[in-house]
């Protein structure tokens, strides 16, 4: 895995100072264009509209696991895709500040604060 690729083989979005921009308004902080930030080494929202939506949805899948031998990746995996479908841009960073220590982010974004809403409405639903 090459340093631009994260965990999942995708090669990162990060600018030359290792930040994300909004690729709508290209800010670098929250905006409300951010529908969701995960960290997909933790498996674990961190941002965004859907963060609280998210993870409730993300404990109680885990939570209702019966089985022993429980593999989380294809539930997370599903749960991120449906994201996915609600968002208009999808962006990645892979942040090493402490050594040993990194994780792998995706960022979802809808184009404007009208489709966020209508975004957080469809996932709650």
């Amino acid at each position: 895995m090459s340093n631009n690729d994260n965990e999942y083989g995708q090669e990162t979005d990060e600018d030359e100072n290792g930040e994300i921009h909004c690729p709508f308004c290209k800010t670098t902080d929250s905006c409300d264009h951010l529908l969701l930030m995960v960290d997909l080494t933790f498996r674990h929202a961190e941002g965004g509209l859907l963060y609280d939506a998210f993870n409730a949805r993300w404990s109680k899948i885990v939570e209702t696991a019966d089985d022993p031998d429980f593999d989380e990746k294809e539930p997370f995996d599903d749960l991120l895709q449906e994201v996915d479908s609600l968002a208009d841009s999808e962006l990645s960073s892979s942040q090493d500040e402490i050594p040993g220590m990194s994780s792998s982010y995706n960022y979802y974004f809808c184009s404007s604060k009208k489709k966020s809403m209508l975004a957080l409405k469809a996932f709650v639903s």
